[in-house]
């Protein structure tokens, strides 16, 4: 079956949209696994507990993730958000992803360029904080774009 044309002009090609869930779950599987990781998986080596091998893997997958989903992103500018802003759909929850995922690229850039223990710690929490938050924001987007206006 096929949509009418300009149905909802907003809505993504279902490739694109497809990109965007699947770089996103890329993104929050690997940011989950560094996380549980990171928590509460410690190898005993002859120095003590250390950090699990597959950590570093993870996080090397995570900014894989992270860099599709900046280009899945980048790619909706032109015509995706800047005609839902034009015809007022979806501003506030399609605001939220957008600020959320300019913090998330600010934290982690904070992660990999801020030297000192404290600060570093603060952009760790706040990283996966914010990437946590962005996965109910995308499904509330998504969900309230489907239903229209």
């Amino acid at each position: 079956m096929r949509r009418k044309k300009n149905a909802r002009p907003t809505r993504l090609p279902r490739w694109q949209e497809y990109a965007v869930y699947v770089s996103l779950g890329a993104l929050t599987l690997t940011g989950l696994v560094w996380l549980g990781l990171d928590w509460g998986v410690r190898v005993e080596s002859e120095f003590g507990p250390e950090r699990h091998p597959a950590e570093h893997w993870a996080m090397i997958a995570h900014g894989i993730a992270a860099y599709a989903f900046l280009v899945v992103g980048g790619a909706m500018i032109p015509v995706h958000i800047k005609l839902g802003w034009s015809l007022d759909r979806n501003k506030v929850s399609g605001l939220w992803l957008g600020v959320g995922s300019v913090i998330a690229v600010i934290t982690a850039l904070g992660l990999y360029y801020l030297g000192g223990e404290g600060a570093r710690s603060t952009a760790s929490l706040a990283h996966w904080l914010v990437g946590l938050v962005l996965i109910p924001a995308l499904i509330i987007h998504a969900v309230r774009g489907r239903r229209g206006r």
